[in-house]
């Protein structure tokens, strides 16, 4: 069909389009607008949305026939006439409402499709209106604060929301503390409100380019052959028919890697394609590459493949029958370094004294068990590498992965290549969680290997059903908890049991449950602490890391059993917990000392305080037992272990250097996938060095320009690589520091700064090029290495003793709810939150990560759960896994306590995991108060609700 249409102001007309296409590939791949995203193949995520005729339109719903004659506007057509940003978008710059930027565009568009009909609404409409839209990052609070701000500079009122701004923002920045080691005088950038996200601008106007918007000639298409069955042997794999399908270039197995395959770390027992037999559904057979899409699916259609069913374990109470089927080949566990025992995973303890006879002579107990479900991470992005094979039979892949020096490593081993000729460039990444690292291996080795052997570029980006079906989940959890206490309240001694599903491959669990071992009575003083972690094997898909890495289930059954036993003692739970709570000087749960600050009492103090708490509580205590609807308050509070910890070395490295156009080239062996630690990079190198902020250039993240730094996992970025440029920033400034003081005849501790020149004591300023361009001639290096390492420490696994981390940070969260005690629905009303993360280095990222981490809390406790019947997956898309949407989200007032860690780069500490922790036993405990039921189980839907009478 001929289209002729308006497309950002400018006529198109289309001879030759197919009628049956929709609006979202006709943009993407016909006109090249990749700002318009896919996400989704149910039309809910909204991140295609586009303007037709000024109305926000779904473009993955639209048949081009639709647009015939109208006015279509995409991102592409939002920005300002000398191509910087619009006003909406440097509102969103301004508001720091752009974190992974993958749904910022669609965001974008739905904020300029309301304020073209209301430019001037209210924060409700605002909620209203970007409702269809989803985002997994930010919480929307931001973002709504971005288009009131946009709104109000339109009516030219902008003194209200440029006010909201900073005072949000100085919450974060009330405290003069410093690290001595890293100390500055009148620091410029850290801490500092008025910074902005480095990679901003080209997230907010679409240039920013994914892996699915990336395409080079030649380029063929992969798709992968994935197991329906949750437990089969392979009978017969015939792939010869797929090579006879028009189109198709290559077809791989097993067979096309070494050893077949297996990879994996901490246990070795995965592998990029099925070996033998498959574990789970939507577990890789086969991949094929064609020259399109549509000719890739047939090739995966043509294979022959023949499973035989194997009887599955879905209860993980049973994986570990005498005559539960066996799902591992070779079963092995990380801890014990041998093997293992049927369809055990692995074992973990914390044995801290004898809390047996103290259970017993506490006046109080509490003796219950806790269940949390699967949560999947449903980044906005879907998992995706673009593999390039290189002349010298090396790989390139481009991959939207967590760790990609990990990635190099997997893919290198799997290919039989040495390590310097598999290279991994990440573009930007549309959200992770913790869910990207070993997917992406399978699928970067698959890529990979079709790329070699058809000696053409090779794109594999799954659809979101298969994402949601072959990646791995938080682990589902059973708890176990024996709480004891006297009569005064004051905590004595716990017993804990974990039961973890680790799902068909161990991934990250036996990582993950050793941190949730670690944390499982929670944030409190006791006398003797058992803990007793076992992580089963079933066929329940696969699980490992997601955001707060096991500590979010543990803690949460830790905080709901704390305030049963409240409860019990009739005490109120925010004051008991204030009275046990952490403080410097007291040893954890594990018996680890507390050496230095500790802001949990703090935390409690603040959120008690701003939630009007006391008053709440009272007030609603005396709601009429029949009332319709009825409101409760609750609280929780954890803490976090900083870092890898016990388990392994925690080390990062980053290099500076001056380019020949003055400009100062950052690398860093960790990534940013959303979380803010690009512009935390280049904040601490601009303040250390005394540069303009634009002078700092930071290259993506390579395995062949940046320096191994291990996963970009457990929020190390801040402290373990901002330690590591805070070291290569001083050494580079040292030589700086020795050009300026020859120049200038002077020593280097006369020298001052004006703005980035170097001033002497005859008080002529040599501006930095002139200093550069005198180190040059002087034959000084103008490159420097920074490597920091947190100091060793030592768990013993099979003693169940030890240090598992160097430092904590702590918090701590009330929750307000409403429920309808007909229909069982609760609401959350409000949220309050504080958080003690040292100094915050970017302020209004450091609020993003808190609001987003929130709002993920909050879908875990109310309405997320990846369900398994008889180990078949039932939520494949996001129209059946709820995520919260902006009218879920209740204003968020949220603080970080700032303490300073003495080894953090300028006192910083961890947050952007941690900070979800708290959110589903606050809400759960809340809803204990508004209800007077306790539903020890998540998510807590309103059939629960009801059905606990």
């Amino acid at each position: 069909m001929k289209l002729e249409f308006i497309l950002n102001g400018e006529a198109i007309s289309l001879p030759d389009v197919p009628e049956d296409m929709v609006l979202v590939d006709l943009l993407r791949v016909r006109l090249g607008l990749t700002g318009t995203k896919r996400g989704c193949e149910d039309g809910v995520c909204g991140v295609c949305s586009v303007l037709v005729d000024d109305k926000l339109t779904k473009a993955c719903r639209t048949p081009v026939a639709n647009i015939a004659g109208r006015t279509v506007t995409t991102i592409e057509g939002l920005g300002a006439p000398d191509g910087g940003l619009s006003d909406l978008q440097q509102a969103f710059l301004d508001a720091g409402a752009v974190q992974c930027g993958y749904c910022t565009p669609a965001m974008v568009i739905a904020a300029e499709a309301l304020l073209r009909i209301n430019p001037h609404p209210t924060r409700a409409e605002i909620r209203h209106a970007i409702n269809p839209n989803l985002c997994r990052c930010t919480g929307y609070q931001q973002i709504i604060e971005a288009i009131e701000l946009a709104a109000q500079r339109r009516m030219g009122e902008s003194a209200n929301s440029e006010l909201r701004i900073t005072h949000h923002a100085s919450r974060l920045t009330d405290s003069e503390s410093q690290n001595q080691e890293s100390k500055i005088e009148n620091r410029k950038y850290v801490g500092s409100f008025t910074i902005r996200n480095v990679d901003g601008p080209d997230k907010l106007t679409g240039r920013a380019k994914y892996v699915g918007d990336m395409r080079v000639p030649g380029m063929l298409y992969a798709k992968v052959l994935r197991s329906r069955l949750p437990h089969a042997r392979i009978l017969r794999l015939d792939t010869a028919p797929a090579l006879a399908v028009p189109g198709v270039k290559a077809v791989i197995t097993h067979a096309d890697f070494v050893d077949h395959g297996n990879f994996g770390w901490p246990v070795k027992d995965q592998y990029a394609l099925a070996y033998r037999k498959v574990r789970y559904v939507g577990e890789a057979i086969a991949a094929v590459a064609a020259e399109t899409e549509a000719a890739a699916q047939a090739g995966v259609d043509a294979i022959v493949c023949e499973l035989e069913a194997l009887p599955v374990v879905s209860d993980m109470t049973r994986a570990l029958d005498a005559d539960a089927p066996l799902i591992p080949d070779r079963p092995a566990t990380m801890t014990n370094g041998d093997l293992g025992a049927g369809n055990l995973c692995d074992r973990h303890i914390v044995r801290n004294g004898d809390p047996a006879p103290l259970l017993a002579a506490c006046a109080v107990r509490v003796d219950e068990t806790y269940t949390f479900p699967h949560q999947e991470h449903a980044y906005l992005e879907t998992e995706g590498v673009l593999a390039i094979p290189e002349p010298d039979g090396g790989v390139t892949l481009y991959a939207n992965n967590q760790s990609p020096f990990i990635n190099r490593d997997n893919t290198a081993a799997l290919l039989g290549l040495p390590a310097h000729r598999v290279r991994v460039i990440q573009p930007p990444v549309g959200g992770a969680f913790g869910g990207k690292d070993d997917i992406l291996y399978q699928t970067s080795a698959q890529a990979a290997k079709l790329a070699l052997l058809a000696g053409r570029p090779v794109r594999l980006v799954l659809t979101r059903s298969e994402s949601m079906t072959a990646s791995y989940k938080r682990e589902a959890v059973q708890a176990h908890l024996r709480l004891g206490a006297d009569a005064n309240g004051n905590l004595q001694a716990a017993k804990v049991a974990l039961l973890v599903d680790s799902g068909a491959y161990a991934s990250m669990t036996p990582l993950s449950s050793w941190r949730a071992t670690m944390h499982a009575a929670g944030a409190y003083r006791y006398q003797a602490v058992h803990v007793d972690t076992t992580a089963v094997y079933t066929n329940n898909g696969y699980a490992g890391a997601f955001r707060g890495f096991g500590n979010v289930q543990a803690s949460a059954a830790a905080e709901m059993a704390v305030d049963e036993l409240a409860g019990t003692l009739g005490r109120d739970p925010l004051e008991l917990r204030l009275q046990n709570c952490l403080c410097q000087g007291d040893r954890t749960m594990t018996g680890d000392p507390l050496d230095h600050e500790v802001g949990l009492s703090a935390c409690l103090e603040w959120v008690r305080d701003q939630s009007d708490w006391r008053h709440k509580r009272a007030s609603y205590a005396q709601q009429a037992p029949d009332a319709l609807r009825r409101r409760g308050i609750g609280v929780a509070c954890y803490f976090h272990g900083t870092g890898l910890g016990g388990e392994g070395e925690d080390f990062a490295v980053s290099t500076l250097n001056v380019a020949p156009d003055y400009s100062v080239v950052l690398t860093s062996g960790l990534t940013d996938y959303g979380q803010g630690s690009r512009t935390v990079f280049t904040v601490l190198a601009a303040e250390i060095l005394g540069v303009d902020i634009e002078r700092v250039h930071m290259l993506r993240p390579d395995t062949h320009t940046a320096i191994n730094s291990g996963p970009t996992v457990a929020s190390r970025a801040s402290l373990v690589g901002g330690n590591a440029v805070r070291v290569a920033a001083e050494k580079l400034l040292q030589q700086l520091h020795f050009a300026a003081a020859d120049a200038l005849n002077c020593a280097p501790e006369q020298l001052v700064r004006a703005g980035e020149a170097f001033v002497g004591p005859d008080e002529e300023p040599l501006p930095f090029e002139a200093v550069v361009d005198h180190a040059r001639a002087m034959g000084l290096p103008l490159a420097a290495e920074g490597r920091w390492q947190i100091r060793p420490i030592h768990w013993d696994f099979r003693a169940g003793t030890g240090e598992p981390y160097f430092c904590y940070v702590f918090g701590a969260l009330v929750a307000e709810v409403e429920v309808n005690m007909q229909t069982g629905r609760t609401g959350v009303t409000g949220i309050w939150a504080a958080h003690d993360a040292g100094k915050i280095l970017y302020p209004l990222g450091a609020l993003g990560q808190f609001y987003g981490g929130i709002v993920q809390g909050l879908g875990y406790a109310l309405t997320e759960h990846f369900r398994f019947e008889n180990a078949i997956p039932q939520t494949l898309g996001l129209n059946t896994y709820r995520l919260p949407r902006a009218n879920d989200v209740p204003e968020i007032v949220a603080t970080y306590i700032q303490t300073t860690l003495r080894e953090g780069p300028f006192g910083a500490k961890n947050l952007a995991e941690p900070v979800m922790i708290g959110v589903a036993p606050a809400i759960a405990n809340a809803i204990f108060h508004a209800t007077g039921k306790r539903i020890r189980s998540l998510p807590i839907t309103p059939e629960k609700v009801i059905g606990n009478r």
